[in-house]
């Protein structure tokens, strides 16, 4: 499936394998959140051949169109969701339905849209999840959570997340004078329609029905985050019947990046209670190409 492109001509979304299974594991799909890319995840997948869990699973990860070098109409969309069902359709397309999806930030709430939608049936296709981690997620479930300091206090809010995502990417020999120009460069990369996407949808989840999601559900919440706090995610958890909250100390709103030890080990216990749930046996096709773009 070729997933349309936008005036520019930049593909909204890329596709890349990054690891083999042994043909038993899941097959995993790694989202990004907003202005930030699949390097994200690269120090969890350094992880990946050493760790017992992890090495079992099929992982790909995904370029979204709101990567900092992504279409630059991507948000004229008003519908957000249907981009990540686009790429889920596409995973299925080219290598097989995806049986776990991580996804971060504003990826985790359109993940967690499209789920209380359809009952985690994600994509055209419909296909049934086994798992979803919601990493650093936002939701507040009521309307009332949400005033005037609210939008106020955001916009620097994200500014100062962005600083800390760039903070943690670039590591100790990074200049720090430098993050929070590079910040608002990306800030300014989102633009009005970005953030307006990200504001709709945080605006919405009052009106989400997580009671309905059925499917495993990990939250992972960095105990120091200071734009997705954990009380956000304790709430939501609490209205999953399948969810389960997982904290890691001393990290903030990248925990894949900040302490990836820790995040494996999160993902790979999630994995085995995936794999320890009772489910229909059946084959499904396998790929043997480890770059898909």
């Amino acid at each position: 499936m070729n997933v349309a492109s936008p005036a520019d001509g930049i593909r909204p979304v890329l596709l890349r394998q990054r690891t083999i299974s042994d043909g038993e594991g899941p097959r995993v799909l790694l989202l990004h959140g907003m202005a930030d890319s699949a390097t994200v995840w690269e120090r969890l997948l350094a992880l990946a051949p050493r760790h017992a869990e992890l090495r079992r699973a099929e992982i790909h990860t995904a370029e979204l169109p709101w990567r900092g070098t992504g279409p630059s109409d991507w948000a004229h969309r008003l519908d957000s969701a249907s981009w990540l069902a686009e790429a889920l359709d596409e995973l299925a397309d080219t290598v097989g339905p995806a049986d776990v999806v991580v996804a971060h930030s504003f990826s985790a709430m359109l993940l967690l849209d499209l789920a209380c939608g359809a009952s985690a049936r994600t994509g055209r296709a419909g296909h049934q999840l086994k798992g979803m981690l919601l990493l650093s997620p936002f939701f507040r479930p009521r309307p009332e959570d949400f005033d005037w300091n609210t939008m106020a206090g955001l916009p620097e809010q994200f500014v100062r997340t962005m600083e800390e995502g760039i903070r943690v990417a670039a590591g100790p020999r990074s200049k720090p004078e430098l993050h929070r120009a590079l910040a608002e460069r990306l800030c300014e990369t989102i633009g009005p329609y970005g953030w307006s996407r990200f504001f709709e949808l945080y605006l919405r989840t009052p009106w989400l029905r997580p009671t309905e999601v059925r499917t495993p559900v990990l939250v992972v919440s960095g105990a120091e985050d200071r734009i997705a706090v954990t009380g956000e995610a304790q709430d939501l958890v609490a209205r999953m019947p399948s969810a389960a909250l997982h904290t890691i100390e001393e990290t903030g709103h990248f925990p894949m990046a900040e302490r990836p030890a820790q995040f494996a080990d999160a993902l790979g216990g999630f994995l085995r209670r995936i794999r320890a749930t009772p489910e229909a046996a059946g084959e499904r096709p396998r790929s043997t190409l480890m770059e898909r773009i």
